[in-house]
């Protein structure tokens, strides 16, 4: 299928101020975003949990998460990230889809989708 590279803008929710803007892959399977440490640190967003994740091989790692403002194409939304480390890839996970996006199989690209009600 391929990989799909979006890039996002995050700032701090308590402080908007200041926006970065970051590379991501779009990944379907993933609940939540892995964000940069360091990116998350310059806009002074702080963790307010660690949890243990499960990776695709089965191995079991620990992270912070915080919660940071995203925003998409004009849409945007408080939603939590992990803080990732220097090896863990940057990743959208299904917060794309809490702003009404989806990834296009066939396109590979972000593009608006109707959000759903269930």
């Amino acid at each position: 299928m391929g990989i799909t590279e979006v890039t996002v803008e995050i700032t701090n929710p308590r402080d908007q101020a200041q926006w970065q803007s970051v590379s991501l892959v779009a990944d379907t399977g993933a609940v939540f975003s892995v964000i940069p440490k360091s990116t998350l640190d310059a806009l002074g967003i702080t963790p307010y949990a660690q949890e243990t994740f499960q990776r695709a091989d089965g191995s079991e790692i620990q992270r912070d998460l915080g919660d940071i403002f995203l925003r998409i194409d004009g849409k945007a939304r408080t939603v939590p990230a992990i803080f990732g480390e220097p090896n863990d890839t940057p990743l959208l996970g299904v917060t794309a889809q809490i702003l009404g996006f989806a990834v296009n199989p066939v396109t590979r690209k972000l593009e608006p989708a109707k959000m759903v009600l269930l």
